[in-house]
């Protein structure tokens, strides 16, 4: 039980975070905000949460993670509680960082901490990189659609009050489980764990693309978080109510859990440039899909084609740092900082072109980018074809 117990922690800080960031967002549309000042909020949040997780990234071991992970809960429910105690709309951009702090305490070293359980239980890494996606991309999907309804009946406070239950629940929890403590004990756990059904494949002679899935992720994080910041200025403009505004976020999120999970008995496709791009197309098509839509049936349809583009490269994304042998915690790192890097370069451009060329021309940016990705991992992954096919025969 406990094996699946510990993905509830990233899926509650995601649901904690996206509720954050929605009705922030939304509250910045409604006092008629221009987008680059709504996308300012989530620049000052990645400005930060990239500069604490080069940080941790030198100090985090699986050892001493649980206890980033239980600060980081504390600190995010103070946080929380501080949107509702400082309620102007100014104080959100202050408040940012300290939420900043907070997420870059959790996320860098919850991987670690992942990664140690997993293997402890002979769970393969795309196992473990799957079912984390699924995870947190759940989190995200509830986060907004749970906050668009209890901010319609009872105010855009309670969905705070939620995010404070999600941060102590998760700190207990993950100081439950550290008691117990026989979740770090790997040669137990290693005599007890059902070996995997099947011959592994071994991975260590696969080329390492660590790199390219920072290049290319940082790329469609960014188109992501274009999305993330110019979507309530649509509904906004369209004049849709908090609740479907809430729903379209948990589309794109609910997607891109779904493709996690489906894709966490992957083998090869992370290697293959047909896959890698047949994905890309969603992503293409989900741009420029938003970029004609009209309304909230419009909207949730672009949202689940970017969904699945998203799922698949942040599987691709957080596959390529942990199957690494020696430098996963490194490279888990420079993932979190590449997130943080995107949700500076999204908003900024986002709201740069949304406020100069409209809406759509900044939709139509996204898809470009999404095109850029395609190519770019088509080419590399074809010149290892040849290690494809020699893991495929082992």
């Amino acid at each position: 039980m406990t094996r699946f117990l510990i993905y509830l922690f990233p899926a509650a800080i995601d649901l904690a975070m996206a509720c954050t960031a929605f009705v922030c967002s939304v509250r910045g549309a409604n006092a008629g905000w221009e987008p680059s000042r709504i996308a300012s909020l989530f620049i000052v949040w990645a400005v930060v949460y990239m500069f604490v997780c080069q940080v941790v990234a030198r100090i985090v071991t699986p050892q001493n993670a649980p206890r980033f992970l239980i600060v980081a809960c504390v600190v995010l429910a103070a946080t929380s509680a501080g949107f509702v105690r400082f309620a102007g709309l100014h104080e959100m951009h202050y408040l940012m960082v300290p939420m900043a702090i907070g997420t870059g305490l959790f996320f860098a070293p919850f991987q670690v901490f992942m990664k140690a359980f997993d293997q402890a239980r002979a769970r393969s890494v795309a196992y473990s990189s799957g079912i984390f996606l699924f995870a947190w991309s759940a989190g995200f999907a509830i986060g907004p659609f749970v906050a668009g309804f209890i901010w319609k009946y009872y105010g855009w406070q309670t969905c705070y009050s939620v995010n404070i239950v999600m941060a102590i629940g998760t700190a207990v929890g993950v100081y439950l489980l550290q008691r117990h403590g026989h979740e770090h004990d790997a040669p137990r756990a290693a005599k007890r764990a059902i070996a995997p059904v099947g011959k592994p494949l071994d991975y260590s002679r696969m080329p390492n693309l660590a790199w390219l899935g920072w290049l290319c992720g940082g790329l469609s994080i960014a188109s992501f978080a274009m999305l993330k910041t110019l979507i309530p200025v649509s509904g906004v403009e369209y004049r849709m109510s908090e609740p479907e505004i809430g729903t379209i976020f948990f589309v794109a999120s609910a997607v891109r859990a779904l493709t996690g999970l489906l894709l966490c008995r992957s083998k090869t496709w992370m290697y293959r440039p047909f896959a890698v791009g047949a994905f890309g197309l969603f992503g293409i098509a989900g741009m420029l899909v938003v970029a004609t839509a009209e309304g909230p049936w419009g909207f949730g349809c672009a949202a689940a084609l970017h969904g699945i583009y998203l799922g698949s490269f942040f599987f691709y994304l957080t596959f390529h740092s942990l199957i690494h042998p020696t430098r996963s915690s490194r490279y888990v790192s420079i993932n979190e900082s590449v997130v943080g890097a995107a949700n500076i370069a999204g908003p900024f451009l986002g709201g740069f072109l949304a406020g100069a060329y409209g809406l759509q021309t900044a939709y139509l940016a996204g898809a470009g980018v999404v095109l850029v990705v395609v190519i770019v991992q088509g080419v590399v992954n074809s010149r290892h074809a040849e290690c494809v096919r020699e893991l495929r025969r082992r």
